[in-house]
């Protein structure tokens, strides 16, 4: 599943735009937002987080554009069985 990690204007891992992080739960999307940007275990520091299908109602989605910016990254985590 893809979450939507949307940034505000200021004090934020980006100004604007999104990060787009591909996990099997927001749970588990949220530890992965946590492990590339934020050393703490407060709040998490985004302004919004969506799911695939409510991201792409959204005016940002349908304009590339969110204070300026559009999408910075896309992380996932794989996991390899040796």
């Amino acid at each position: 599943m893809k979450f939507y990690f949307t940034f505000g204007s200021e004090n934020q891992p980006f100004k604007g735009g999104w990060v787009i992080i591909n996990a099997d739960s927001r749970e588990q999307a949220c530890m992965l937002f946590r492990a590339a940007f934020q050393l703490d275990d407060e709040m998490i520091n985004c302004c919004n987080i969506f799911g695939e299908k409510e991201f792409k109602r959204t005016k940002m989605y349908r304009e590339n554009d969110n204070f300026g910016s559009a999408c910075h990254c896309e992380l996932s985590l794989k996991i390899e069985k040796k």
